[in-house]
């Protein structure tokens, strides 16, 4: 993959690259900077798959197979950003979501794991850059629509870049089926990456439809 070159809204200099293996240390420490509401002792299990996935690459459009990372370093080199993008766990759970479906939905959706800045280079178009970077290689690759986990005090900041948010995560599926994730304490957000897909209503909810379509 490629370096990418981008200047933030400010005279900062900001270099945003993939992530390789020798990172595993700074994606992990930039991500942990996400307050993820997980206890102390709950955090390794879930930032370790992150450290471990940089081990996995090819030659594909994604950073990593069906992972992508990106890290953001100002003009000396120092990483001060991160994003983290893969499956989510409930694309392959059979109690969520169809087994025939799942390799459609892997291939189409991606989610974001973790956006992540350091304070002293916050509100300065680190995350934007970062998050806008990942939706066109995402939409390059084929995905249709991209979802995260965001806090409420983020519903705005979401809201400017084009992404809905709700308390669910809705997603219609080509045989008519409804699929309706909630987790506590967070908001879904959702955008499409292609006109083939679209947010509609449905049961009253904003729904991504037309992401899985042939």
């Amino acid at each position: 993959m490629p370096t990418l070159m981008a200047l933030t809204d400010t005279d900062t200099d900001i270099r945003i690259r993939t992530a390789t293996q020798e990172d595993g240390d700074t994606l992990v420490e930039l991500i942990a900077l996400v307050d993820l509401q997980l206890r102390a002792e709950e955090l390794p299990g879930a930032l370790d798959p992150m450290r471990h996935a940089l081990t996995d690459s090819d030659d594909g459009p994604l950073s990593h197979r069906r992972n992508h990372f990106l890290i953001a370093e100002n003009s000396k080199g120092a990483p001060v950003g991160a994003i983290a993008c893969g499956h989510a766990k409930w694309m392959s759970d059979p109690n969520r979501s169809p087994k025939i479906m799942h390799r459609r939905i892997v291939e189409r959706i991606t989610t974001v794991h973790g956006l992540a800045v350091v304070p002293t280079y916050r509100n300065q178009g680190v995350a934007r850059t970062l998050l806008q970077h990942a939706e066109q290689t995402f939409r390059d690759a084929g995905y249709t629509a991209l979802t995260l986990r965001h806090e409420r005090s983020l519903t705005k900041f979401y809201g400017r870049l084009g992404y809905t948010s709700h308390n669910r995560l809705s997603l219609k599926l080509p045989t008519g089926e409804l699929l309706s994730l909630v987790d506590r304490g967070w908001k879904h957000a959702f955008k499409v990456l292609t006109p083939t897909a679209s947010i509609t209503t449905v049961q009253g909810m904003p729904t991504i439809t037309g992401a899985l379509s042939d």
